[in-house]
């Protein structure tokens, strides 16, 4: 009878506190905040694991649909071997994409299986151990305080009646000494469980997201060498599309004696192209040591340093840009210092950078060399290094890479263009520093510290500034140019300075001299055969252009026409 009427006190108790008649007052506040944190880190991890498994679930319907993909290629590739053995190409490349497209799909079957063992069941099972047992802990808690909460108002009420005997008081009071005796000893059981709970939960929840990211991490690792295994053949298959194509024209006898208008459109625009043109043919075409247009872009870009922010970082009209390439590619007349946004020019270059034929400008075999770098700690040595491995650079590349370097330092070097040499690089340095096969996350950065160390110390690489020489008019049509032009190119160009064997201020000098010497002798030898050449003036703005070219130019055999296929939006964002 006593204790169902203890029973019946701690229900009317429960009732009341849940009904807001009756404030918890017993429970500290800590222990609130405990169990609030648990309920809540429960609640999130349900949802989260509830979402994984929707995820892996639809992925799965993907696995299924790109299964069916990859067996269609290989029937593919098995009929046109069976049936049409004169296309033996077309059943390779058919088997080699189904290959790679069933390996593909069980790449992303590996990848739900490690998102569902590795991290999602582990949080499902911290729900159902740690946050349950806390959860179940806190319960009996409040069954102590609830029983210990109403004999105390039992108590309370006996000291009130009159006609109670004292026994009966003591008796109550002992009671409720006993209950607060369990009470304390309850409550800190249950303070240290929840707040064990709490860090336990919080480090290994931590961890299961570290192993989703690694099971990300590696589904694109295994997936790009993969692809990258590929490369080679599909260069291979592009090549045999070219001759296949070539010998199609060559067997069309009838068409090819007679000349189309696209066909005379193709053949004039051989004749002018820059943008993914040899740069020697280009050179050997205009008769000079830089690209005319390289020339008078950097020319536009230097007369807005001083006024214009983040030079080769904001982007230009998309359409302006790309109309103006066509007219630099077609030999039309274009003039750059009319475009009221110097961004167009800087974007012009960029995509001139990233589309050099038949390598990019620190080519592919220095690639590694100039990423290892970044591993000298001295900071001289590492400078003497790059200067090294720039030096053993085609003289055509390393012509225009002076240039270049040239500037960027100068923007640098601007407070008001807000471009320092490492935002410099982080822009310039994807166009430039290209690998050939695969792209390492790493390594991009690796890359932009390598360009911003070679920025950042151009007089020590360099031995300073390019030699002076005349500028090209504001307005230039890119057709050859006439014989005694490409002469006088020529003859500045072999006449001009090794460097870096002199000092910056040496070699602007002398080759200032001899680019006069020059303009005055043919303007006196040929007045009347070239009246209407626009002579040298020693007042105009200063051209920076030409470096002696070292040694023989050497191509090399290797080059793929995938080298391209880096992320072509980090190089440049082109938009209107």
């Amino acid at each position: 009878m006593k204790n169902f009427k203890a029973k019946i006190i701690t229900a009317k108790q429960n009732v009341m506190e849940k009904t807001a008649k009756r404030e918890n007052t017993l429970e500290p506040d800590e222990m609130k905040e405990l169990e609030k944190k648990t309920t809540e880190t429960k609640d999130f991890l349900r949802k989260l694991t509830k979402s994984i498994e929707k995820e892996t679930l639809s992925s799965g319907v993907s696995i299924q649909d790109g299964t069916e993909l990859a067996d269609n290629f290989l029937d593919y590739s098995v009929h046109v071997r069976d049936n049409q053995s004169d296309l033996i190409i077309l059943s390779g490349i058919l088997s080699k994409i189904g290959e790679f497209q069933a390996g593909f799909e069980d790449l992303k079957s590996k990848l739900n299986s490690s998102l569902i063992n590795d991290v999602s069941d582990p949080l499902k099972s911290i729900i159902k151990t740690e946050l349950r047992q806390a959860k179940e802990s806190k319960r009996e808690y409040d069954r102590v305080r609830i029983a210990f909460d109403a004999h105390l108002s039992e108590l309370a009420n006996l000291r009130k009646q009159k006609n109670v005997k004292p026994p009966k008081i003591q008796e109550s009071e002992e009671e409720c000494e006993r209950l607060r005796t369990n009470f304390e000893r309850v409550g800190i059981d249950t303070t240290c469980l929840l707040r064990d709970t709490n860090v336990i939960t919080e480090f290994e929840t931590v961890e299961k997201l570290c192993d989703y990211l690694d099971s990300y991490h590696t589904f694109f690792q295994k997936g790009y060498r993969w692809l990258a295994q590929m490369i080679p053949d599909i260069y291979e298959y592009r090549l045999y599309v070219e001759k296949r194509k070539a010998e199609l024209e060559k067997s069309k006898v009838r068409i090819s004696m007679m000349v189309s208008p696209q066909k005379q459109q193709a053949e004039s625009l051989s004749k002018t192209k820059c943008f993914g043109e040899d740069l020697s043919v280009v050179l050997n075409r205009e008769g000079s040591t830089l690209p005319w247009f390289i020339v008078r872009a950097f020319q536009a870009i230097r007369n807005h340093i001083s006024t214009e922010e983040g030079l080769f970082r904001l982007s230009g009209t998309k359409r302006i840009i790309y109309e103006y390439k066509q007219k630099i590619d077609e030999g039309k007349e274009y003039n750059l210092s009319e475009i009221l946004d110097v961004h167009v020019v800087c974007n012009l270059v960029k995509l001139y950078l990233r589309e050099l034929q038949p390598e990019p400008l620190l080519t592919y075999s220095r690639y590694n060399e100039l990423i290892d770098t970044c591993n000298i700690e001295d900071q001289n040595q590492r400078v003497d290094k790059i200067s090294k491995i720039l030096s053993s650079l085609p003289k055509h590349y390393y012509t225009l890479l002076h240039h270049l370097i040239h500037l960027l330092s100068q923007i640098a070097s601007q407070p008001k263009s807000k471009m320092g040499p490492a935002n410099l690089a982080t822009v310039i340095g994807p166009n430039i520093l290209i690998c050939q096969t695969d792209v390492v996350l790493e390594d991009i950065a690796l890359g932009n510290m390598v360009v911003t160390t070679i920025i950042q110390n151009f007089d020590r690489i360099f031995g300073g500034p390019p030699p002076l020489q005349q500028s090209v008019p504001d307005t230039y049509v890119g057709a050859p140019p006439p014989n005694n032009t490409r002469n006088n190119s020529v003859n500045n160009f072999s006449n001009s300075i090794q460097p870096p064997s002199f000092s910056a201020s040496t070699s602007r000098s002398i080759n200032l001299n001899k680019s006069t010497n020059n303009a005055n002798s043919n303007n006196n030898n040929n007045d009347n055969d070239h009246s209407d050449d626009e002579p040298y003036d020693p007042n105009a703005p200063p051209i920076y252009s030409g470096v002696p070219m070292r040694g023989n130019i050497k191509h090399s055999d290797s080059c793929s026409t995938l080298g391209d296929s880096f992320d072509e939006g980090d190089a440049v964002e082109l938009s209107d």
